[in-house]
């Protein structure tokens, strides 16, 4: 994910520079040179928030099972059959994924869920989906200027191409760049809408356990799925 992410990113720097680069050859290519400087650093901010919210929607996942998830994990995984460097990355990806179901299976399963989230401060629950949904409003705000850049610039390579003013080995790669930055942006939403529904559940798993003092921390959550699919939609894939 986050490889796709960079990719998309680097790529979308690189074709703004080549048309910087080439802005003697029309008027048409002088006049794109600015907004795609502008288009390339926004999308590198929203590039930068999106990742930041995924990390914190990584730690919701981690503080809503607690503790226990690694051991479910590990069973998860069949850890006796398997090489210690498969296993590391098999744990890490159930946990990130948030694998309570796997958790719930085992013979340490449901009993325990309430007490591995006892394990985890609520406080610091909170102060993550306080940091989340912060997070995700300042996507929000940069997302609308982010796809209206990009629009412009599809335009504009649209009306180059059209006067013969791009070749459409230069058109392809500009257009692929912002394709692929939209794309990556649509699945890191997408991923934190996800990891916020799986925390939700976990806790509410907790919840139905007899753990106390979880309802605004789910009903949280929820919000973040909510409102991260929401701004999600907004988003148009070429």
């Amino acid at each position: 994910m986050i490889t796709l992410k960079h990719t998309a990113l680097s790529v979308f720097a690189l074709t703004a520079l080549s048309a910087c680069g080439s802005i003697h050859e029309s008027p048409t290519r002088s006049q794109a040179t600015p907004m795609a400087f502008a288009a390339s650093s926004q999308y590198a901010e929203i590039d930068a928030q999106a990742a930041s919210l995924n990390r914190m929607a990584d730690e919701l996942v981690r503080k809503s099972t607690g503790k226990g998830a690694v051991i479910g994990a590990s069973l998860g995984c069949g850890l006796g059959l398997i090489s210690a460097s498969s296993a590391q990355k098999c744990v890490t990806g159930a946990v990130a994924g948030g694998v309570v179901g796997a958790v719930v299976g085992h013979e340490h399963g449901k009993r325990k869920v309430a007490a591995r989230v006892a394990q985890v401060s609520k406080q610091e629950l909170s102060n993550t989906l306080l940091d989340a949904g912060k997070q995700l409003s300042e996507i929000k705000q940069t997302l609308p200027q982010v796809l209206a850049q990009q629009n412009a610039e599809l335009a504009r390579l649209k009306q180059q191409k059209a006067a013969n003013a791009l070749s459409q080995e230069e058109y392809d790669t500009r257009f692929n760049a912002i394709r692929d930055a939209r794309a990556a942006l649509a699945a890191a939403l997408s991923e934190s809408a996800d990891k916020a529904r799986v925390s939700a559940d976990n806790l509410g798993t907790a919840a139905s356990q007899g753990q106390s003092g979880l309802m605004w921390h789910i009903g949280e959550a929820k919000r973040l799925e909510d409102d991260s699919m929401s701004t999600r939609s907004q988003i148009t894939l070429l």
